[in-house]
């Protein structure tokens, strides 16, 4: 799949193809009918900031490879790290529905690519598990391009939304969300320019919002 210009739509694999990278991906909550309906429309909303095409892009976290197909859609060399998937196990699931990628297993702040070797680096609900927040944000400024885009979605972290994840079934979250939005926005503009911050839901004020999803630019 080469790059193309124009909107991007959410192009989300069919279900069965992928398979959950541990007990805590949320990938069977993408085909659920109701809050199945959130989770598409943060990734569809979190697209709609981006401006393809891009050169060389970089997922980091892509746990069951959802967002692969898509991300290979607007460029045609894409690649990948999560520190808990399989890259060879996603990378054979990916290849039967003709998206081909580069995957690895590394931890994102160890991020062992060359410097300025990507346009697009793309953290969708990641940022809130990672305690080095500046150490992960220093990388991805090392690794982008100059002018290269960095698209972050986050949810808001606090009790609300520790409740809500319990009420969708998980336990625990809050010793899972430890960087919230305003931490990590904080952080960024040290070394990045907000270009498009959005928020869900979009009729909330953004300080009531539940998720946040916001493209930077490199400075």
């Amino acid at each position: 799949m080469g790059p193309k210009k124009g909107i991007i739509d959410f192009n989300l694999p069919p279900e069965g193809l992928l398979e959950p990278n541990g007990p805590d991906d949320p990938l069977i909550y993408y085909y659920k009918p109701l809050i199945g309906r959130f989770y598409r429309a943060r990734v569809k909303q979190a697209l709609s900031l981006l401006e393809p095409p891009y050169g060389a892009v970089l997922e980091i976290g892509y746990g069951s490879g959802i967002l692969m197909p898509t991300l290979a859609s607007i460029s045609s060399d894409v690649s990948g790290i999560d520190f808990i998937s399989d890259p060879r196990s996603v990378g054979e699931r990916l290849a039967k529905i003709g998206v081909k990628v580069h995957l690895k297993k590394a931890d994102a702040c160890a991020l062992d690519y060359p410097r300025e070797n990507f346009d697009l680096i793309v953290a969708i609900s990641v940022i809130e598990h990672v305690k080095d927040v500046r150490g992960l944000v220093r990388a991805v400024f090392t690794l982008l391009r100059s002018g290269g885009h960095f698209l972050v979605g986050v949810p808001k972290v606090g009790g609300f939304m520790d409740m809500a994840f319990r009420m969708i079934g998980y336990r625990g979250i809050e010793r899972h969300h430890v960087t919230g939005y305003h931490e990590f926005l904080g952080t960024s503009k040290e070394l990045f320019r907000v270009k498009h911050l959005t928020h869900m839901p979009s009729w909330m004020h953004p300080s009531l919002a539940w998720y946040y999803n916001i493209l930077l630019t490199k400075n």
